[in-house]
């Protein structure tokens, strides 16, 4: 009976042992992390709480909902009617703050459109366009300006452009002035101004690196001819952007006897007394029902529209 028992032992630790090695060889697969993340963050809270109004300070406080950064906020971060003084920005973990260091204006509202600069750090998924709205005032605007750039030349988009709003009427504003309100143009041309107040505005397109003022004509260009009124009807408006050709400066002569210097002189004084203009006409033809638009590179003060003659072949 002993004799059995023991057999039925080594059998029962000969078996287990089996087992154990069997399990240690087997392949251990890691648990999957399932779907990838391809979702941006969401906002939680802020503080103070989106669209709102009598606000006070210069601090604002957004927390989303996983981990967060801000890449490139010079470049991407709008801040309209526009600042002195760019705002710091700084995140950490799932907060970005925002601390504003002009002194706001009463009862004005103010949009800080983050273009794509928040971004979760996990995945690099971006929160686009995500824009947040307060006012100093009682109210928050609501009036939109909104159409497209086009250029001219081509028909094409352009969507490094910029579109400006400026209060100065004046044509001069665009080269000597900030910007009041400030918009990208998308990459089919189209742009939007949100929150906007009742008025009167001058319109244009320039590169986005004149944001600050427009100094280079031979850089895309667009303006309305009339004022933009805001109001409850907000249609669409076409820009149509040209840019004028560089002018390279006349070469100085050098050796050339003095009666060539003062010829040569002679007809460089006769050459800044002429006009340079570019038209809207293409190889010099114009459909009957477009108007002639004539641009031209010095400023013109004053003008008599009755002794402007069009003359050629034909006529």
């Amino acid at each position: 009976m002993r004799k059995n028992y023991t057999s039925w032992l080594l059998y029962a630790l000969a078996g287990f042992y089996f087992m154990v090695v069997s399990a240690g060889c087997a392949n251990i697969v890691p648990p999957t992390g399932g779907a990838r993340d391809s979702l941006p963050p969401r906002l939680i809270v802020a503080t103070p709480f989106d669209s709102s109004t009598n606000f006070k300070g210069n601090r604002i406080t957004l927390t989303f909902d996983e981990f967060v950064e801000v890449q490139n906020a010079f470049e991407n971060v709008i801040v309209s009617p526009t600042q002195q003084n760019t705002p710091t920005i700084d995140y950490k973990l799932r907060t970005v703050s925002v601390r504003l260091r002009d002194t706001l204006e009463p009862n004005t509202t103010y949009s800080i459109n983050f273009g794509d600069a928040i971004k979760d750090v996990n995945e690099g998924n971006v929160y686009k366009a995500f824009t947040y709205v307060f006012s100093t005032g009682n109210t928050i605007d609501e009036y939109i300006v909104r159409g497209k750039v086009v250029l001219a030349e081509t028909g094409a988009t352009d969507s490094t452009l910029i579109v400006v709003l400026h209060r100065n009427m004046d044509d001069s504003a665009v080269a000597k002035e900030r910007p009041r309100y400030i918009t990208r143009v998308d990459g089919q041309g189209n742009f939007q101004f949100n929150n906007l107040p009742q008025g009167r505005f001058a319109i244009y397109a320039i590169p986005s690196g004149f944001s600050r003022r427009y100094d280079d004509t031979t850089k895309p260009f667009a303006f309305a001819d009339t004022a933009i009124v805001t109001g409850p009807e907000d249609k669409p408006i076409t820009l149509f952007a040209y840019s004028l050709p560089k002018v390279e400066p006349a070469p100085a002569a050098t050796g050339a006897a003095p009666a060539a210097g003062r010829r040569a002189g002679t007809a460089r004084a006769a050459q800044e007394k002429q006009l340079s203009y570019s038209s809207n006409a293409e190889g010099g033809r114009l459909d009957l029902l477009s108007d002639l638009q004539l641009n031209f590179v010095q400023k013109i003060a004053t003008y008599d529209s009755n002794r402007i003659t069009l003359t050629g072949a034909d006529f």
